[in-house]
């Protein structure tokens, strides 16, 4: 079975980006048992979160369009954190050149850690035809 998933985030809220870094990591632990059968004891054991990096076996991306392009940017430290925290366990996030031009954000506005793709919609069904799984936050 095949795990790689995307996160789909289109909304320009901050407890939607919230809840999209909560389900990235809640994600990644319930594959990371599921696809190795580890037990929590064992996650536990090992300080948790880090131990499942150990054992990457799937992506995750965060693809993000529309008016949630607006939560990216440099000036958000709210985010930021919690951004940071889910890169540095392994989520890649994606925005759509499209929608930054559309709200006149420029790549260097954005945290240094964003992707900046040429279609958010065009790399969502790129990222689907490519085995990921698709979820809408």
């Amino acid at each position: 079975m095949k795990f790689d998933l995307v996160i789909h985030v289109n909304a320009d809220n901050p407890e939607v980006f919230k809840l999209a870094f909560s389900q990235a990591a809640n994600y990644k632990k319930e594959a990371m048992l599921k696809r190795h059968k580890i037990s929590a004891v064992d996650i536990a054991a090992k300080a948790g979160f880090t131990a499942l990096s150990e054992v990457e076996t799937f992506k995750l991306v965060m693809v993000v369009n529309g008016p949630a392009v607006q939560q990216l940017v440099k000036e958000n430290t709210e985010l930021l954190a919690r951004a940071q925290d889910a890169v540095a366990n392994g989520l890649k996030i994606h925005v759509g050149q499209c929608a930054m031009n559309a709200y006149h954000i420029e790549k260097s506005m954005l945290w240094s850690f964003v992707e900046v793709v040429p279609s958010a919609t065009l790399d969502l069904v790129q990222l689907q035809n490519s085995g990921f799984a698709y979820m809408k936050v």
